[in-house]
């Protein structure tokens, strides 16, 4: 079955080949009847890679142990549906997934391109079917998802227990999905370039991969950080780790690309600076994938070590080059009008863009110094969280501020008094609400800045939104729907960083080692510490304790905090126990038990509004799914 999936991987990789080289010559002698041939040979190499993934999810979910990949990340005992999932658990498997998506993209790309030009198609084309045979390239010759052990096992040496979580069935796949999507806004980029075609055309037609690539990179990324907060036990969704950084990046260039688009489409501004975003999106998802697969960092996340760092570089520093070649020998068509004022829409948004990049930059150079430390000297060096921290907050402030007031802003030229005239009502109200936080006891410096530029953006939205609606009517919701999606967004965003601001900063926690059937007081809840129990289920056997919680005396909810201890593993897996309500959650962590004297250690945690970065996320995809249904003549 390996050697049959390897010999499939091998034929998906010529076809590739084969679609490359007609794809070439359609473009150099726009000849259709290429373009043709390497539609034909492209349609192989995903049919062929389709077939490779059905042999291997085939292989995992019946326990076919010969194939090294699956004695690897399952075993006999593991839920059916996380042998499945192991298709993208492993360094080989998940390369494999990420080849397979790109071609699934291809393929729906090649049905909606019919009414462009030969050398527009091929060029769309070409970019697309040089990614996918990248992926193939590796996956044949480097990490290879089919070798076959000289020997069959009995079992599985099982997948890891941080990954047999419902986190893993839909977080991993939106993140690819998210990464695999941004090829397309690129290759159409490249499409631009090569038809000498400056027109916003390539912008309108890609903005519904541009907006899909968001969306889905948004829910991984969130839905990431939700996994981690239920999962790792240590109370927390986000720490700066560096696989969690490398899947921020190209979102933040992204949103910069969806900011800068506008500009292009409306008022022809922002053009090479587009490109540019353009390309950099797409080299920051290849890049995030090399992190993660390359074993060059430490991370909770990433796989071992492997030789496939140096196929990544190239392959980055290859298409980079090929972009810029095309970019700036048609630099000259790109210009744009002089006249440039701060004070517009245009100006703000770059503003706007520019404060993405930086943030993407100060991240980087964090995520990237231990490469960078250990290739100029003998060590390692590295930053800490309070680096993330310090360095991101001043960003975010920012970008806060101009989620609010970019939309009040017109284009070519605005005055002060004007502006002044649009946002006083919500400045007052930030500042009101800023007091009264204050007066409550929320005296922190900068969570109450961050809490009044928050809700400076928040009101600002709320109040655009219902004055427009009051001038256009109700039927402009329908009319203008890429407008109120983008609102929309802005929105969720506002209550993710409430939820953010809260509990980072307002988190307050206790530990307790008691005796069974006591009490621990813990802010205005009594939680009642019942004796520790045991369950075996499938493939862990279960420790934990039912706490009853009362608050103001007044019985809530009984919660059981757990810990797992797994086959073929002698680490206890903690489980936690979460109660949710809109202003906090209730996090309890079973730390430590000892059976015989009857003690338990509960760590207790509260987080101010956390659900809101959940119920935030939701709204700001609900936003873009909103905003994509907006459909022009052009796309």
């Amino acid at each position: 079955m390996g050697n049959l999936g390897l010999l499939i991987e091998i034929i998906a990789l010529l076809a590739g080949g084969i679609a490359i080289f007609f794809y070439l010559n359609a473009i150099m002698k726009d000849d259709e009847q290429s373009n043709k041939i390497g539609n034909i040979a492209f349609i192989s190499q995903t049919l062929l890679a389709t077939l490779a993934s059905v042999i291997l999810v085939y292989a995992l979910a019946t326990s076919y142990f010969k194939m090294e990949y699956v004695a690897q990340y399952t075993d006999r005992a593991l839920p059916f549906i996380y042998k499945i999932s192991a298709f993208w658990a492993g360094q080989a498997g998940s390369l494999l997934f990420w080849g397979w998506l790109i071609t699934i993209a291809g393929l729906i790309e090649l049905s909606r391109n019919k009414k462009f030009s030969n050398k527009y198609r091929s060029s769309i084309m070409l970019v697309i079917t040089i990614t996918s045979s990248f992926f193939f390239l590796i996956t044949s010759f480097v990490s290879n998802p089919f070798k076959e052990l000289d020997f069959i096992p009995a079992d599985g040496l099982g997948m890891n227990p941080l990954l047999q979580n419902p986190g893993m069935l839909y977080h991993p796949p939106t993140l690819y999905i998210g990464y695999v999507v941004y090829t397309l806004p690129f290759a159409y980029a490249v499409a631009s370039l090569v038809t000498k075609d400056y027109s916003s055309k390539w912008l309108k037609y890609s903005r519904m991969w541009n907006m899909i690539a968001w969306i889905f990179l948004t829910i991984g990324i969130v839905l990431g950080a939700q996994w981690a907060y239920v999962e790792l036990g240590w109370g927390g969704y986000w720490a700066w780790d560096p696989v969690e950084n490398a899947s921020l990046l190209p979102w933040l260039t992204g949103t910069a690309l969806l900011h800068s688009a506008i500009m292009y489409e409306r008022i022809n501004r922002l053009k090479l600076w587009t490109y540019m975003l353009a390309l950099i999106t797409f080299e920051l998802c290849i890049f995030s994938t090399f992190l993660t697969r390359s074993g060059v960092i430490d991370s909770v996340h990433s796989f071992g070590k492997s030789p496939l760092g140096i196929f990544f570089i190239w392959f980055i520093i290859l298409t980079t080059i090929a972009f810029l070649i095309l970019l700036f020998t048609t630099k000259k068509s790109l210009k744009e009008d002089e006249n440039f004022y701060l004070l517009s829409r245009e100006g703000l948004f770059f503003i706007t863009n520019w404060l993405f990049v930086a943030l993407m930059l100060v991240i980087l150079f964090g995520t990237t110094l231990p490469i960078i430390s250990e290739i100029f000297s003998s060590s390692k060096s590295s930053v800490n969280i309070s680096y993330y921290n310090r360095v991101s907050t001043p960003f975010f402030i920012a970008l806060l501020f101009l989620a609010g007031i970019c939309p009040l802003i017109p284009y070519k030229k605005a005055s002060i008094v004007n502006v002044i005239k649009k946002v006083w009502l919500s400045g007052i109200l930030s500042i009101v609400v800023g007091i009264i936080l204050y007066l409550l006891g929320y005296n922190k410096i900068i969570p109450l800045i961050l809490f009044i530029v928050t809700t400076f953006a928040f009101f600002a939205i709320v109040i655009q939104v219902i004055n427009n609606l009051k001038n256009a009517g109700l039927s402009a919701l329908i009319k203008n729907r890429r407008f109120y999606g983008s609102m929309i967004i802005h929105l969720g965003l506002c209550m993710i960083a409430f939820g953010v601001i809260g509990s980072a900063f307002y988190k307050t926690s206790t530990d307790e080692v008691i005796k069974e059937n006591s009490d621990i007081i813990f802010n205005e809840y009594r939680l009642h510490v019942k004796d520790l129990r045991f369950e075996k289920v499938k493939n862990y056997i279960s420790a934990f304790v039912p706490v009853k919680v009362y608050k103001n005396e007044k019985y809530i909810v009984t919660m059981k905090p757990e810990r797992r201890f797994y086959k073929n593993n002698e680490n206890a897996y903690a489980e936690v126990a979460i109660y949710t309500t809109p202003l906090g959650d209730l996090y309890l962590i079973l730390a430590s038990y000892d059976k015989n004297e009857g003690i338990v250690g509960i760590q207790a945690i509260y987080h101010p509004l956390v659900v809101w970065i959940w119920i935030g996320c939701f709204v700001m995809v609900l936003g873009g799914i909103y905003s994509l249904s907006h459909r022009t003549e052009n796309g």
